[in-house]
């Protein structure tokens, strides 16, 4: 199967979702994906504000962790895949492969947070740390949170070795005008967002293997219920 045909079938998991045509639900995950980007910036603060790591950390709290901001791109990919069959000859295999797996991984960050919104807008409850920590284990959904960051950190390597490849990114670079002319531009801008927010780092591996390991030190204590009753928050004890 080829990346756009992959990139397909996600798209029409992510407009399957229920959130779309209720308003409530709609709203609560907002509020719950507004509570986890605040989340992330807070635990990952000094990883973050590190200058060469700023463009990597905005991409990563508006590309790949959903929001409004990942909603429009999908809006703009509807119209526009079922005629990008051009696009596969204009750009790298490697290089869509890179961009739908980037997709595919904010397509399951929003999954994972329509779940917990779920459950917060049936027991009608506010989104705050205490009634996440509850969602989350009651949810039960520790390995797919794995996985989750497990995706990313195959996106960043991914991108990462596509950026690398002076053959790869002389060609990418090369097909932008020809992809904005035929109206590929969403498409396009995503996955060089990626490459652009990797340029600055000295190695991607400086980022994302810091970020994965407290991300899963985070998983590893809110699914803690045996923890001698210290109390759990969503840091790292």
């Amino acid at each position: 199967m080829t990346a756009l045909a992959d990139l397909q079938q996600h798209l029409t998991r992510f407009w399957a979702m229920p959130y779309h045509q209720d308003d409530e639900l709609n709203a609560k995950l907002k509020e719950v994906q507004s509570w986890q980007q605040t989340r992330l910036q807070q635990t990952h603060r000094e990883l973050f504000e590190q200058p060469k790591n700023q463009l990597m950390a905005d991409y990563f709290l508006t590309q790949l962790y959903g929001g409004e901001e990942f909603k429009l791109l999908a809006e703009q990919l509807a119209r526009i895949l079922p005629k990008a069959k051009k696009l596969e000859r204009l750009a790298k295999e490697s290089a869509l492969e890179a961009g739908s797996m980037g997709i595919q991984a904010a397509i399951f960050a929003i999954e994972l947070d329509l779940h917990l919104a779920q459950w917060l807008l049936a027991q009608d409850l506010p989104v705050n740390e205490e009634n996440m920590l509850t969602a989350y284990r009651t949810v039960d959904e520790e390995d797919e949170r794995r996985v989750q960051i497990a995706n990313l950190k195959d996106v960043c390597y991914r991108t990462d070795k596509h950026l690398n490849s002076f053959m790869l990114k002389k060609a990418f670079a090369l097909a932008k005008s020809t992809a904005y002319r035929h109206g590929y531009q969403p498409l396009y801008d995503f996955i060089d967002t990626g490459f652009k927010a990797m340029k600055p780092l000295s190695s991607v591996s400086d980022f994302i293997e810091p970020f994965c390991e407290r991300e899963l030190s985070i998983i590893d204590q809110v699914h803690d219920t045996d923890n001698g009753s210290k109390p759990v928050a969503f840091g790292v004890s």
